[in-house]
């Protein structure tokens, strides 16, 4: 491994495997990929697959593709569940002992690309252009070498209350398309709000500060977090003036943390009625269902500066370079992300399929919420920066509250969290 990633790779841990855990995560070729090839014998041959531990749900949508492709080849399937997954496969990197394939967050994928710990693919062979492009750009290496195929995706949308917005005599067609006309409609809902149910008890909006969220906004109109380099640049010019705008909205008093309210993530807080607004991830929607009680839509994310965002979380399958069962690899790979594998793998763990032809199979525009999250994907911008954007992300969750409490201006907190940020990663050299 390059000594210079591996130390970076060692401060990101944490934030990667938080993001991982969050999300789940053609062609008439690639329409028969998932079928295993007639032209070697696989029976009697073990594959073991590296994971992190999921939910019952996705323990059991594994199993059962697990059982699929067995029956179908006639190979053993093992799977590695790691409690700490990139700390503890970098270890298995180093020794030699990764498992055959593995998962690959889409955010870290820019570091892993670059040690030579995974096979190439080939794209024709792996029938990629049956997945939505920006998915697999995420695991395209700056050389167009693609290493994962993904699996599945998460994207955001909006989120509303319909029962709290119609108490105070809004409709969920009131709420604007364009991000830039939100601190007037929330501002003015949030004093409707007040008024009903008194002050502070109910947030217009809830929010999370950290760039997996706002690096879309902070970067509208041609700014960048990062130079060419990875270098922190988040006191530049345009994502200053990105951030004032986002800041005008916390100043105000209708967008608030979870924190602020007193509880811990916005599922919580909009599931407990404490927030009319909140644009999360489709991993909340089985929450909404099974925990809370609560009449709620959702619609499309706002457009900012004329351009209309959401972000996608992804995690692809990798094959171990050092394999000694690259054939077989390759072909639960296949299946595991082609229309048989990943709609096992989508209905039984609650994700949203990375192919729009699996999509319309699972017909997930039959449900408005699966319809709108998915209608999300084709423009999501994958949660992905290069090697340091952890590195950023840390220095910027930092800083960015005292901007967003009017502690402190934007440009004064952002160069704090460049200096912050550069000499962490200067370190790492």
């Amino acid at each position: 491994m390059k000594e210079r990633a591996k130390k970076i790779l060692a401060l990101t841990m944490a934030a990667v495997t938080m993001v991982s855990l969050a999300a789940c995560g053609g062609n008439d070729k690639a329409g028969t990929a998932d079928k295993p090839s007639e032209s070697e014998d696989m029976s009697g041959k073990t594959l073991t697959v590296g994971i992190w531990g999921g939910n019952d749900q996705e323990s059991a949508a594994l199993d059962k593709m697990m059982d699929a492709f067995e029956k179908q080849t006639g190979a053993k399937v093992e799977s590695k569940v790691y409690t700490d997954y990139n700390t503890q496969i970098q270890a298995d990197f180093i020794a030699k002992t990764a498992p055959d394939v593995f998962y690959i967050d889409g955010n870290v994928f820019p570091f892993y690309s670059s040690l030579g710990v995974m096979e190439p693919l080939d794209k024709e062979e792996m029938g990629l252009d049956s997945y939505y492009e920006n998915l697999v750009g995420t695991f395209t290496a700056e050389d167009g070498t693609v290493y994962c195929v993904p699996k599945d995706v998460s994207t955001l949308a909006t989120y509303y209350n319909k029962d709290l917005l119609d108490s105070v005599g809004v409709k969920p067609e009131d709420i604007p398309d364009a991000l830039e006309d939100y601190k007037d409609f929330l501002t003015d809902l949030q004093k409707k709000l007040d008024d009903k149910y008194g002050p502070g008890q109910i947030t217009a909006m809830t929010y999370n500060p950290e760039l997996s969220r706002e690096i879309y906004v902070l970067e509208a109109g041609g700014g960048s977090i990062a130079d060419e380099e990875g270098n922190a640049q988040l006191s530049s010019d345009g994502v200053v003036e990105n951030l004032e705008f986002l800041a005008e909205l916390t100043q105000a008093g209708c967008w608030k943390t979870p924190q602020d309210m007193g509880l811990g993530w916005n599922g919580e807080v909009f599931g407990a009625g404490k927030a009319a607004i909140m644009e999360e991830g489709n991993w909340v929607y089985t929450t909404l269902q099974n925990d809370y009680d609560v009449n709620f839509g959702v619609k499309e994310m706002p457009t900012y500066k004329g351009t209309q965002y959401s972000m996608a979380f992804t995690v692809g399958w990798g094959i171990s370079a050092v394999t000694e069962e690259k054939e077989l690899a390759k072909e639960w790979v296949k299946f595991a992300t082609g229309t048989e594998g990943m709609e096992i793998w989508c209905t039984g763990a609650g994700c949203l399929p990375s192919r729009e032809d699996v999509a319309k199979k699972m017909d997930v525009e039959s449900d408005p919420v699966w319809k709108v999250h998915s209608d999300m994907t084709k423009i999501a911008l994958p949660w992905q920066k290069g090697t340091t954007i952890s590195i950023i992300d840390a220095a910027y969750k930092n800083f960015c509250p005292a901007v967003f409490k009017g502690e402190e201006s934007a440009k004064d907190a952002m160069e704090k969290a460049d200096k912050q940020a550069n000499s962490e990663i200067a370190n790492a050299q």
